[in-house]
């Protein structure tokens, strides 16, 4: 691939994902919100104590 194709690629995927992004209301101006920032399925801590909780829950499971 030339790089006068890469070019031409990279920039025809950065107007589609602009478009993508405008079509669910997301415009490149915005900041995210507060909600957003700290969803609680992706915290650390909550997968954490998600894994944590089913080990335990494993265990007694066995145990029993």
């Amino acid at each position: 691939m030339t790089t006068a194709a890469a070019q031409a690629r990279h920039l025809s995927l950065q107007r589609l994902e602009r478009a993508a992004g405008e079509a669910f209301g997301c415009t490149e101006d915005s900041e995210p919100t507060v909600a957003s920032r700290g969803l609680f399925l992706v915290n650390s801590t909550t997968i954490t104590f998600a894994t944590v909780a089913t080990a335990l829950a494993t265990t007694i499971g066995y145990l029993v």
